[in-house]
């Protein structure tokens, strides 16, 4: 490998490196799972409402409007965490592959 092809990967490590660290898709799993279950706290309290009254109050129409919204945020979240986490994935693996062609950990296997 000549000196010029070793300085580019390292600059392709540093700048993967640094892109590496952020985890965007814990953030949005979070917001998911909080998402889901604000939305089965209110689903269950609509339901009760149902279940209870002999005519549904006035009030039960903004909380299934502001329920199906907590669904949808909650799932739109999840489906871009997991793009974000399949993201970070591949990062990762060129990360661990630029280091292990630059020569910056052992290969797995190899003594001390």
């Amino acid at each position: 490998m000549t000196q010029a092809q070793q300085l580019e990967l390292q600059g392709e490590l540093t700048k993967l490196s640094t892109a590496a660290r952020e985890r965007r898709s814990v953030d949005a799993f979070a917001r998911a799972a909080l998402g889901g279950f604000c939305w089965a706290v209110l689903a269950g309290v609509c339901g009760k409402l149902l279940w209870d009254s002999a005519r549904p109050p006035l009030f039960l129409y903004p909380l299934v409007a502001l329920d199906l919204l907590l669904l949808g945020d909650a799932l739109r979240s999840f489906f871009y965490a997991r793009r974000e986490l399949r993201r970070e994935l591949l990062l990762e693996a060129r990360v661990a592959q630029l280091r292990e062609l630059l020569g910056v950990d052992l290969p797995p296997g190899v003594p001390l």
